[in-house]
This record gives C-alpha cells, structure tokens and sequence, in this order.
C-alpha cells in the first residue's frame, strides 16, 4: 500500500511539473509564420485550448488527444516540444506547407496511434524509431522531401503498426528486410522514391498485407516468389506507368509516367494463381517469360496490367477461368497465336492487346451474353473486399488505378475501351458488344474501340457496335487495314453516337453517303488513302461538332461545298490529293477556328481568297499544285512560300519570300517545285556565265601570274554541300569569311576542333568547325561518315550544310546561331537562366535532340560528348544540339556499345572508368549532368566544389544534399524563389534518375522526354 501511494503520488507529482498543452500549442502556434486562413486567431489564452479550432481533449480532462488541421495552407516548422503532448493519439497535419526535419520527439509520444504529415516539405531523414513505435497504427509521410533509408526500429516492435504509406519522397538504398517483421501491416506503399536492390524475401512474413506498392523507384533482381506468402495480399503494383492527376481523358496507354523498375525473369507463377489477389500491376517492367497456360476457377484477378513487357507465346486459353477479369492489358508484348475464343471481352472495361503479333478470325469470340461474376459496376467494389474503413480508404484515397478508385465507374466521363490494333487479325469485321449489365446502367459510357493496323479484309454488312444508342459516346479507329466495298456498307456507319471515327488507307470505294450528315456527334473523320469518288456531299456542313476531318489522297471530284462555312468548331480539315475542281470558298473564312487547310494536289483554279488573311489561327496551309491565279494574300501567320508552289498564273509575289530561313539564324531554304520555267532559265544563264569565266581565266590569268597576292587560296578544292546550302557556300568565300582561320573569328574550341564565324555575303552568316587533322582514319572514312550526319535533320539540331575534306584540312560548315552556347547562358546572372518556362523550354530542346539521335536516325547516333558549350541557342533561346555523330555512328546491326570514347571530364559516365564502353544510357548521364547545371547555376566541376576534395562534382555534391535532407540547396536561389517548386523538385528527381551509377536503372531518353512532358502539366 506505501508503495501504491508513492507511485501515486510520483505520478502526479510528474504531472503537476509539466509543461501544459496549452503552452505546447501555443508554441506550435508561434512556429507558423503564415496562416493564410486565419485559423488559428482563436488560439489565445482567452479561452480553454479544448475549444480550439483542431484540438480535441480526453473526456473530462485538458489533455491534448488529437491535433487535426489539413490542408490550411500553414508554413513553418513543427517544434520540438510536441513530442511533449504525452496523450495525443491523432497528429494529422497534412495538406499544408510545412518544412524542416519531423522532430524526433514524435517517436516517444507513448499514444500516438495516426501520424499524418502527407504533402508537406518535410525534410530530412525519417527519425530513426518512428516505424516501431509500439503505438503507431497508421504513418503517412508520403509527398515531402524526406531523404535517406527506410529504417524499421525493431526493439520497440513494429507489430501493431497497419498503414504505412512513404510514397514520392526522395528514399534510397534497399528495402529494410526487417520490415518483414511488421506482419500486421495491412498497407505498405513505397512508390514514386529512389529505392534500389532486390524486393526482400522477407516481406512474405506480413501476413496481413493486403497492398503492396513498390513503383517508379529503381528496383532490379527477381520478383521473390516469397510475397504469395501474404495469403490476404489483394493488390500488388510492381510498376506504373499511369499520371492520375491530369483531368485530360485519356487511355492508361497514353498516360505516361517514368517508369525506372527493370525486375529480372517473370512473375513467379505463385502470383497468378494467389488465391486473394485481385490486382497485379507491372507494365514495363522488364518482365519476360510465358503466361501460365493453367488457370483455374479460383481465379480471383480482376485487373492485370503486364503491358510493354516481354511475355511471348500464347495467350493461354484458360485465362477465361479468371471470371472476374474486368481489366486485362497485354499491349506491347511478343504475344502470337489466336485470341480465346472464351475470352468475354464485352465485360471488361479496358481490354488491351495492342501491338502484339495475335492473329486469327475474332468472328465468333464477341458473343453477347452474361458476366458471369463480374463486378463491373463499381470496379474494385468495396464490398467486395472484406476488410475495415480504414483500409478502403487508403486503397481508393492512394491506388492509381484506372477504373479503380472508389465510384469512378459511376462518373459520367468513364471510358470503356477494347484495343486490339496493331495486330494481325483477318477477315470479316465482327459485331462488338458491351456488357448487358453496363448497357441496364443508369449512366451511359463512352465506348472506344480500336481495329487500326491489322488485316482485316472485309465488312461485316452489319452493324458494327450493338446497342450503340444506349452508349454515351462512340469512337472507332479502323485505319490501316483492308477493308472493301462502299463506305457505309463497309463501315456501318449507323451509330449516331458516333464522336470520332478513323477508317484511314483501306480499298473503300464509292461515294460518301449524304447519310452521313445524321451523324450529329461527330467531331472526327478521317477517311484519307481510300478509293472514294464523286462530290463531297453537302451534308457534311451539318456536322457542326467536327473539328477534324481528313479526306485527303483519294478520287473525290466536284466543287468544295460552300456548306462547310458553317463548320465553326472545324481547325484541320484535308482534302488534298483529289480531283476537286472550282474555286476555293471565301467563305472558308467564317471556319474561325481553322489551324490546318491542306488543298494541295487537286484542280482548283481562281484566285486564293483575300478573307482567308481573316483567319486568326491559321499556321498551316497547302494550296500547291492547283491552278489558282492572281495574288497571294498576306495571312497573319508567317506561311512557308512552298505552300504555293505549282501554280503558275499566281503571281510571284510570296508575301515572305522563298529565301526566308526558318529562323532568322538559320540558312536560307531553297524549295524544289515542278515549275520548269525558272530551272530552264536558271541552266541557260549558268551556261552563259560559265563560258564567260572561262574566257576571262584564258586573258586575264597568265597576267594574275606576275602579280603578288594578299590571300594564297588553294584552287580546286570542293565544298560539298547538303540540302538547303546557299550558292555562295564554296571553299574560298569560306576561307576568306572566316579571315583564313583568324583568331578574331574564333567562337569556340572543343575536343574536335575550333569553331569559327563567317559571313558569307552581307548579312548571311555560318559557322565553320575546323576539325583536327588525325581524329579521322582517313578522308574516305571522313566522307562516308559525314555524308550520313549531311542528311540528318530536326528541328533541335544545327543543320550541317556542307563539309571539306582535303589531306591536311577538314572542316563543317553549320547554321550559325546568335545566341551563344548554353554554358554562358547557365553562368550569364541576366535572369532569364534563372526562370522556370526559360530552363524547361531548353531542357525539352535538347532532350528531343537526343530522343532522335537515339531512336530516330538510322543508323543511331550516340552523342558522346553532351556538355553545354556543345548546346548552342538562337536570339529565341530555343536550344540547338552540336556535335551529333562527331564521335562514331551507332549502327542499327550492332550493339549498343562501342569503345572509341570521346567525352569531357565531369560529363562523361562512371561506368566508362570501369568499362571503357559507352552507350546511349551514356548520352543521358550527361544529360543530367547539364540538368542539373541549369537548375543550380553551377559548373560541373565548379570551384565551390573544392572544399570536398578532389574529382568532386555537381552529381555528388546533388546527392550529398539530397541525403541531407536539403534538395532545395541544389537550385539557385532566385529560380528557388520564383518557382514553381513542384516543377523544380519534378525536374530535379529526373535528373537524380539521369545520373544513376547503376546503367540499368537509367531511363532512357524517350523515357526522359515523357517525363518532361508530364512536368508541363
């Protein structure tokens, strides 16, 4: 009993000398330098802190047991002393702007069960025993800026612990084996970090996980077939390519994130046949193998996503046994053979094969009937998944899954979508169905189905989609395949809920049907590469949704119907390549809305009609090749003068002329037509000029002899040029513009030569690489090389127009661009390197480049020396890559790497000091090596560097602050400042990516330019 009473009053000795709540949230209060709502004016001593707006007391007691205040907009930092709040059970502060490191007091709040710091700037570590705090259920620190390694504390036991969510921080290093040892964890999601290694086997211990999310990190090794262990497992998402947070309505296909997993093998067939696993998602996931061929009734998938994988074979027929399938993609696989005939597509919602090699008659597989056990209506049904709130909330709050979430099937703007292009199927066209219980819905779905680019060869003479009036909207792709007859009989054009409709190069024949005005919805057409005849129909101009039509590249004759005046939503409309006859309507001019007129290659005569200068949106148009006559009318945007070419009673007054470059900085172009005319007499005068010289060089140069000359020019020696070089481009006017190689025109030095300014004819100027003698093995091998770089063209990169190559001098002859290179531009402090719109613009330009130089070009190129002073700009900052191909071409035939490394030091990979080898996973650790110059104002090698030692540089010194917790130390302070910080973080973690040791988890650059593109938004 005395030691009762000692306890007792012990304790409340302990509490009568600590500090109050009050105190504690009202130092929390100071520590927040904005509240932009003004929540927390309540907060004063005036009144009981139990009332306080967020705060919730114990019953009968001031003690503090849940501080609640999401999404306020708060900046500041979080004290230390909250870790003072011995009761609080609930501390959810997300949704807000805090930053700093998570106090580690927060670990010995004895209570504290839901900790809930999510889309903050929280940086840092995770403080070391926060994951094993006994207490602890549910831990969200997911969306901040939090650094290091996922440290599970296992002495004070993780056993309680079901919610844990890191997702998109900066993590690294391997998964902790010992998070195996939380086995009541019910949700463990890690995706959008910079985690490597293996999956650890032991995650197979949680008995209780039902979701597993590991995605966008840079995870290698075998999928462990340990994971099945988790016999309540019901969604596992290896990889993702999938942005969910763009309103745009697009397929999962064309919703692209970087993706940087590249697993080894298959997934262990344990997976597949897992008795609770619902949803297996890995798209490009470097996954390979073959389906299992045996599934069985207790199938419990209902979404599989193995898209852009490497899976080859069949597609197993007893796939059907997974009845609950709802969601089935395996695009972009080395899949063959037949599709099941079982195989109830009408139930599913999104059934995707596309870009396989499956082939076969699918007349018979798209019967109409039941779903049987398909929960179609609500997706992933909550109900069906027997497990507490908690859990289906995290699931539809954080899952991306498309037709996943919570309702989303029940929105209007759903999308059901059946993609079998790009495949090889034959013979007649089918009837498609959707499934009966979608169709009894009360809403109505759109509905997209995709045929394009298979063998079909035939119509079905029936109606193409079933049930179509009780669909929302319809759009059918059939282009590319070998579809005959007339063209409603072979279309079926009978869906007046048609939206878009694509039926591109088939062998249809006939007339357009006037029917087809009923089509009221329609906002699409594109009917170009067929064999249609006779007079567009009037009809179309009732179509007043269209905004696209293309009818180019067939036999259509007649007049262009005034009618489509009346198409005010219209922007591309093509009818080139056809017969029509008559003048072009000047009341195309009431279409305000039109980007795009392409009439080209048909009969029209008349002039060009003044009122199309009204047309404000207009940037493209091709009016060549007809008869038009009179004068061209000035339209508001610059129109390139080939858009005239070929009728010859126009006069010859292109209101921007001929010779205009593209860019002011660039060569003049020169446009091929098929006016003979000007090449006849253009022959005749050179022919008449040519005798000239040559009598003049019989007088005059025995006396030119005697005298002393101020230039000695080598004679004989031939500029090859390439396309669009001007006349003047020849070796002397080249020696003597640049001052014969004179230091005063020198712009530039690099690892190939010295680059040199010349202006050509007044106003005109190049620029002249001289190359090195001895860097080529010869003038042959010199001239096969660069005659291929001669014909390589994109708007990213400087355009080469012609070369020399003589025994002791080689030099190229580019474009000139008055903007300087990148590396003045990054150290130039004039402000515009330091603005957001400015550096992305440039990072895009030279990502394209690379995306072509890799993937494009044939053979490939392998840059091998990116670096800024190899980025040249024009006066409009856009970026322009120089160098391409210098170092080798990449040929298509042989491997990916070759050993003749040309590079800078600091830009070059770490994997060439180990290998000798360079590749184009090469090319993108430079890239980022120069991303992260643009983002910081610092050199590669940059002088601050030098306090950290020797070979020190910008790709270390990155992850050094990363690991600190302090991304935001990487930026330049003013590009910091201004913004916007999600885009600058965004661009950051793709250079991180850029720049991994590891070759294999690198993107490659498409995957870098998507991923750009996704930043825009």
């Amino acid at each position: 009993m005395a030691f009762l009473w000692f306890f007792l009053f012990s304790f409340s000795f302990t509490l009568s000398n600590s500090t109050p709540d009050s105190t504690i949230l009202l130092s929390f209060k100071n520590s927040i330098f904005d509240d932009p709502l003004n929540i927390l004016s309540t907060w004063n001593s005036s009144s009981t802190h139990c009332s306080w707006y967020g705060v919730k007391c114990a019953n009968f007691s001031d003690k503090v047991i849940s501080l609640s205040l999401p999404h306020n907009g708060f900046s500041g930092k979080i004290p230390a002393d909250i870790g003072d709040l011995k009761f609080l059970e609930v501390l959810q502060l997300q949704g807000n702007n805090f930053s700093g490191q998570i106090p580690v007091h927060i670990s010995s709040i004895p209570s504290l069960t839901v900790l809930n710091l999510s889309f903050n700037s929280f940086s840092g570590n995770i403080p070391d025993k926060l994951i094993g705090t006994r207490s602890l259920k549910v831990i969200d620190l997911s969306n901040n800026l939090l650094s290091g390694r996922i440290s599970v504390d296992n002495s004070s036991g993780c056993e309680f612990l079901t919610h844990l969510r890191l997702s998109n921080n900066y993590l690294s290093g391997n998964i902790s084996p010992e998070i195996g040892n939380c086995k009541n964890l019910r949700t463990l999601l890690l995706d959008y970090n910079l985690l490597q290694g293996k999956l650890p086997a032991e995650l197979g211990r949680i008995t209780e996980l039902r979701v597993l999310d590991v995605s966008r990190n840079s995870l290698t090794d075998v999928i462990p077939k340990e994971i099945a262990n988790c016999l309540k497992l019901s969604a596992l998402v290896l990889s993702n390519l999938m942005d969910f947070g763009s309103d745009e309505k697009t397929s999962p296909m064309d919703s692209f994130r970087g993706e940087f997993n590249a697993f080894d093998l298959g997934v262990p067939f344990e997976l597949f046949f897992h008795s609770s696993l619902q949803v297996l998602w890995a798209p490009r996931a470097n996954l390979r193998g073959r389906l299992p061929a045996q599934w069985s009734e207790f199938c419990s998938l209902r979404v599989l996503n193995l898209g852009q994988n490497y899976f080859d074979g069949v597609i197993p027929e007893n796939i059907v046994m997974c009845k609950n399938l709802t969601f089935l993609d395996l695009s972009l696989n080395n899949l063959s053979g037949y599709l099941p005939l079982l195989l109830h597509v009408p139930c599913m919602t999104y059934f995707n094969i596309s870009r396989n090699n499956v082939s076969g008659n699918i007349q018979s597989y798209n019967s109409k009937g039941s779903c049987d056990g398909a929960v179609i209506s609500d997706g992933l049904a909550s109900s069906s998944i027997n497990m507490d709130d908690t859990w289906v909330e995290f699931m539809y709050a954080n899952l991306p899954f498309w037709g996943f979430k919570k309702g989303l099937m029940m929105d209007e703007s759903f999308e059901i979508i059946h993609d079998l292009s790009w495949n090889s199927f034959s013979g007649l066209l089918p009837v498609f169905f959707v499934a009966d219980q979608l169709l009894a819905s009360n809403r109505k779905f759109s509905y997209r189905l995709l045929l394009n680019n298979n063998m079909f060869d035939g119509s079905s003479h029936r109606e193409l989609i079933s049930d179509c009036d009780k669909l929302r909207s319809v759009s059918v792709n059939l282009s590319e395949n070998k579809i005959v007859g007339g063209m409603v009989k072979a279309f079926s054009l009978d869906c007046l809920r048609l939206i878009e409709f694509e039926a591109s190069y088939n062998r249809v024949e006939g007339s357009i049907d006037p029917g087809i005005g009923n089509l009221t919805m329609l906002e699409q057409l594109d009917l170009r590469g067929n064999r249609l005849s006779g007079s567009l129909p009037n009809q179309l101009g009732k179509l007043k949704n269209l905004t696209w039509i293309s009818l180019g590249e067939n036999n259509l004759s007649g007049e262009i119907p005034p009618e489509f005046s009346q198409l005010a939503s219209l922007k591309f409309l093509d009818l080139s390549h056809n017969a029509l006859t008559g003048s072009i309507p000047a009341s195309l001019a009431n279409v305000t809305n039109l980007e795009t007129l392409l009439l080209g290659h048909n009969r029209l005569y008349g002039q060009v009609p003044s009122s199309l200068s009204l047309l404000s949106h207009l940037t493209v148009l091709d009016l060549s090749f007809n008869d038009l006559s009179g004068p061209i009318p000035s339209l508001q945007h610059q129109i390139n003068c080939s858009a005239y070419i070929g009728n010859e009673l126009l006069d010859d007054k292109c209101p921007f002329s001929a010779l205009t470059p593209e860019r002011s900085s660039g060569p003049p172009k020169f446009k091929k037509g098929r006016n003979l005319k000007p090449v006849i007499i253009a022959a005749i005068t050179s022919a008449f000029v040519l005798l000239c010289i040559v009598a003049v060089t019989v007088i005059i140069c025995p006396l030119r002899r005697k005298k002393v000359k101020r230039l000695r020019l080598p004679k004989g020696k031939v500029v090859v040029t390439f396309a669009g070089a001007p006349n003047e481009l020849n070796y002397d006017n080249v020696v003597r513009a640049t001052g014969i190689f004179s230091l005063r025109n020198l712009i530039g030095t690099g690892g190939f030569g010295s680059t040199y300014k010349a202006e050509l004819v007044p106003g005109y100027l190049v620029a002249v690489k001289r190359l090195y003698i001895g860097r080529f093995q010869g003038i042959q091998q010199f001239d096969a090389e660069i005659r291929t770089l001669g014909r390589i063209r994109h708007k990213n990169l400087v355009t080469l127009l012609g070369y020399y190559a003589g025994e002791n001098e080689m030099f190229l002859i580019y474009n000139y661009l008055s903007g300087g290179n990148l590396e003045t531009f990054i150290h130039d402090k004039s402000g515009e390197n330091e603005q957001w719109p400015v550096i992305y613009k440039i990072t895009v330009d030279i990502a394209q480049a690379l995306a072509y130089l890799h993937y494009s070009c044939v053979p490939r190129i392998v840059h091998r020396d990116i670096k800024p002073s190899n980025i040249l700009l024009d006066e409009n900052l856009n970026a322009f890559l120089s160098d391409f191909g210098l170092a080798r071409l990449l040929e298509v035939s042989k491997t990916h790497a070759t050993t003749d490394v040309a590079g800078t030091f600091g830009y070059v990979a770490p994997e060439y000091a180990t290998t000798c080898r360079v590749s184009d996973k090469s090319d993108v650790y430079s890239f980022g090596v120069v991303m992260l110059e643009l983002l910081s104002g610092k050199k590669s090698l940059d002088p601050s560097f030098s306090d950290y030692g020797n070979g020190f540089n910008i790709v270390e010194w990155t992850k050094m602050l990363i690991k600190e917790g302090r991304p935001s130390a990487v930026f330049s302070v003013e590009l910091w400042e201004t913004g916007p910080r999600e885009n600058l973080l965004g661009m950051l973690r793709l250079a991180y990516s850029c720049t991994a040791e590891t070759l294999s988890v690198r993107p490659s650059m498409k995957q870098v330019l998507e991923k750009l593109k996704q930043l825009k938004t």
